[in-house]
């Protein structure tokens, strides 16, 4: 059956091509009074088919995707590869933005770029996304589809997928098979490893990314602490080891299990019994993002903090000098243009990355865990060094990295992390 739809699809393309040829022509003829746009989406990556999304969906709620008075209609289309076709027929069933196969849209995107505006250059007007100035709203342009939230849209925004009935009944019935019963409140641990994306696209080399994996060592007193507040620990991500060290009956190898499915690697993060998420950057939290749970995140490389949500508490993996036989103050990093260092690269002779410690990301899920129970007290210390932190972050970010730009910095570092890395602020 997969051979005949790909057969299939295959052929309706190459038709396709032949056809829009005058659809193209028609589809500029009408846009002085109805523009059609299209995108067509990162579905190859789950953090980005969920964040990048998303964030398109509230900035249209918040009426800031698109200042003109000209109607338009935007048409989004995926890839021929798709990561999670559970998130997929979710976008595809939402009210909140329109699909057409790729087949369908993907020889108009062609023949509008490579062929017709050969002839006419439409200047990308028709493209979702190429007119971005960062920070401006530029009048009769579109914000681009991208993973930052320009204008803090996120927050206000609802969530724009669901599942079904049936649906909620079968993942439900899963989850009290991997031993989350009714009563039963979970962390998610989303761990960043290497294995997916060298297995799922064997042919890309991803060591630039290689900064931000982690191991679950560095958790472990972290989930011993959830385990004594009775939450349990669903570990999901390829940093996941197949097999566990720590034997604390509260944590759920769901990543290794039986029980893995792209369904459930979208349901687990819907259900209120999930109190929030600890990641170490990679997209799977994304999913987090689009229902709306808190998240404490180990950012890595410095600029890619997601301040732009309240619903983001940040620690940083350190960048130590070896020449200097110290950690870089976050002056240092920007200055010095180590703010993008994600691996693979010549830096890292001079420079190591040195992950959080237990005790950091024990003390920030501690944090993290009192505010969402609303029984957090801010140390006035602590709460001045976070802020002190925030305006320098957000200046450095709008000089150094403004592809990261984002108007308010609602997002913070917890202020266990800063209080105990006060040199960044140096």
């Amino acid at each position: 059956m997969i051979l005949k739809k790909i057969n299939i699809n295959n052929f309706l393309k190459i038709i396709m091509y032949f056809v829009a040829v005058p659809l193209v022509l028609i589809i500029r003829a009408i846009s002085p009074l109805l523009l059609i746009r299209w995108c067509c989406t990162q579905s190859t990556r789950i953090g980005h088919y969920s964040e990048n999304l998303q964030i398109y969906i509230a900035m249209k709620e918040k009426k800031m995707i698109f200042q003109s008075n000209r109607r338009y209609f935007d048409i989004f289309f995926d890839r021929t590869v798709v990561c999670n076709y559970q998130l997929q027929k979710m976008w595809l069933r939402s009210k909140k933005i329109f699909f057409l196969p790729n087949w369908f849209m993907q020889p108009i995107s062609d023949i509008n770029e490579y062929v017709i505006d050969k002839i006419v250059n439409s200047k990308n007007l028709h493209d979702i996304g190429y007119y971005y100035v960062p920070g401006k709203i530029i009048p009769g342009f579109v914000i681009p589809i991208s993973p930052v939230d320009t204008f803090n849209s996120l927050q206000e925004a609802n969530i724009p997928v669901d599942f079904t009935d049936l649906e909620k009944k079968r993942g439900d019935e899963i989850l009290k098979k991997i031993g989350i019963n009714q009563n039963d409140q979970f962390v998610i641990m989303a761990l960043r490893g290497e294995n997916y994306l060298k297995k799922k696209y064997p042919k890309i080399n991803w060591d630039r990314h290689s900064t931000r994996n982690t191991n679950i060592s560095y958790f472990n007193e972290t989930i011993n602490f959830l385990a004594k507040k009775k939450i349990k620990v669903i570990l999901i991500g390829s940093g996941s080891p197949k097999n566990l060290e720590n034997k604390n009956s509260n944590l759920i190898n769901y990543e290794n299990s039986k029980f893995k499915s792209e369904f459930m690697d979208i349901y687990l993060f819907s259900k209120k019994k999930c109190k929030f998420v600890i990641s170490s950057s990679t997209g799977i939290d994304a999913v987090g993002t689009l229902f709306k749970k808190p998240i404490l995140e180990i950012v890595m490389p410095l600029c890619d903090a997601r301040t732009y949500s309240n619903t983001y508490h940040i620690i940083f993996k350190k960048y130590y000098s070896r020449t200097l036989n110290r950690y870089l103050t976050m002056r240092e990093i920007f200055d010095l243009n180590l703010s993008t260092l994600t691996g693979n690269a010549e830096e890292l002779d001079e420079i190591k990355i040195i992950h959080p410690t237990p005790s950091e990301i024990l003390n920030s899920a501690e944090e993290v865990l009192s505010k969402v129970e609303n029984n957090h007290i801010s140390n006035t210390n602590n709460k001045n060094l976070q802020k002190e932190f925030t305006l320098k972050y957000k200046y450095y970010i709008d000089k150094y990295a403004p592809h990261r730009f984002t108007k308010e910095h609602s997002g913070m570092i917890t202020e266990s992390f800063i209080s105990e890395n006060k040199y960044l602020l140096n």
